[in-house]
């Protein structure tokens, strides 16, 4: 799969998923038609109290089986709190894994901003893409490591899965992350405080903006539904620069998680503005 080939299909598929236009709607109707608070209808797909966690990822008729570590001792502290699994990083792995028709990952590469324990990106890379970079802050990086080393694929095609430190609002010190040509940037259950919508934000800008060829760089990013002021805050600043798109997944998904596909607004196709 080409970077034009796997961009296109994403560019073709938008016309199934909700255009966003305004964040305070979004907002609205997120909480008011889809959200519910009730405890019980949150997926119960991890645990968060394991220093191991085995995990399989739905297929069609398969499954993808990874061996997650995690670290429940540091997870809060500082800010922390990548060192566990979140249930949105089951359901955006088990959304790439599922719809393999429209989001073909073989042979792309991946950019995961936010890694945590790095779910998303291990998955991306058992579907076969060519390179993905895990990137967190440097603390999470022996976590990552651990996990890569656990899972990476076994195979003759050279496939690439590293870790690398990446604090965003800042252009990455590591060269590795952006030296081959991004096709996917991934983010998932990154924002939980207004303070770090414009850092992260500015980081996705960055990636999408990376490539030096006319190739859109496609950005998925998922959230769990919690604040309704965080949410609304980071929307607004994602629509600044991105043309955003909701995907519908489930009523028991979309219930209390979000999944969003983005673009930058110069990469949208005429006919789609």
């Amino acid at each position: 799969m080409s970077s034009s080939l796997f961009s296109d299909s994403i560019i073709r598929s938008l016309d199934q998923y909700v255009r966003v236009e305004d964040a305070e709607e979004e907002v609205c109707e997120l909480y008011a038609v889809y959200y519910s608070s009730d405890s019980s209808d949150r997926l119960n797909l991890v645990d968060a109290s394991k220093t191991e966690l085995e995990i399989e990822i739905r297929q069609g008729q398969k499954y993808i089986s990874l061996t997650i570590s995690q670290n429940p001792n540091i997870n809060g502290e500082l800010g922390q709190t990548g060192a566990v699994l979140w249930n949105s990083s089951v359901v955006m792995s088990e959304f790439f894994a599922q719809h393999a028709d429209i989001w073909p990952i073989n042979n792309i590469n991946v950019v995961e901003l936010g890694s945590g324990c790095g779910l998303v990106g291990l998955t991306l890379h058992r579907l076969g893409a060519k390179q993905v970079v895990l990137t967190d802050q440097s603390r999470m990086l022996r976590l990552l490591n651990r996990n890569i080393v656990g899972n990476k694929q076994k195979d003759k095609e050279q496939r690439e899965v590293f870790a690398a430190e990446y604090i965003w609002g800042d252009a990455p010190e590591d060269q590795r992350i952006l030296q081959k040509k991004v096709d996917l940037v991934v983010a998932s259950d990154c924002v939980y405080h207004e303070s770090v919508a414009p850092l992260l934000v500015s980081s996705l800008v960055d990636v999408c903006s990376s490539r030096e060829d006319e190739v859109p760089v496609v950005a998925v990013i998922g959230q769990e539904l919690r604040s309704d002021l965080v949410h609304q805050e980071f929307l607004a600043r994602l629509l600044k620069s991105f043309a955003v798109y909701r995907v519908p997944v489930s009523d028991s998904v979309d219930a209390v998680y979000v999944l969003y596909v983005a673009l930058l607004r110069k990469d949208i196709p005429n006919e789609l503005i």
